[in-house]
């Protein structure tokens, strides 16, 4: 549990820097560290989506599940492709949708019994970021 503690923590650095950049742009202007920021955003919601994936197989609807699992990244990308004034407060539901999903799938089980702890610090800070980053714009 360690090792994910230690990348967890560290996937968190970008957006509390991104966030700071766009506050206190002292490299590059507030505006790339907000685009950098939200495309982040979606990189990290696809891959924190893939915690989903070891419940596919024992439901008994995949597909649904499946679709369940990939919904986040696209709806993250398409609020940063369509909704560019809304991207910051739809990502932060987002997460927190997805911390839901992981809840009701029954995911914490399959992981190290810190794992629940640990996906609730990850996502508070992450969602704090992105209200930081909605309140900036």
């Amino acid at each position: 549990m360690g090792m994910i503690r230690g990348l967890g923590y560290a996937g968190l650095i970008p957006f509390i820097a991104l966030a700071w950049l766009a506050w206190q742009p002292v490299i590059g202007s507030g505006a790339q560290a907000l685009q950098l920021f939200h495309i982040y955003s979606t990189l990290i919601l696809g891959f924190m989506a893939g915690v989903l994936w070891p419940v596919l197989y024992p439901a008994s609807t995949p597909n649904r599940m499946a679709l369940l699992a990939v919904s986040f990244p696209v709806a993250s990308f398409l609020a940063f492709a369509f909704l560019p004034t809304l991207v910051g407060p739809i990502q932060a539901l987002l997460f927190l949708a997805l911390r839901i999903a992981e809840i009701l799938t029954g995911t914490d089980r399959d992981y190290p019994p810190g794992y629940p702890n640990l996906r609730w610090q990850l996502t508070v800070v992450v969602i704090a970021c992105h209200v930081w980053i909605t309140m900036l714009a």
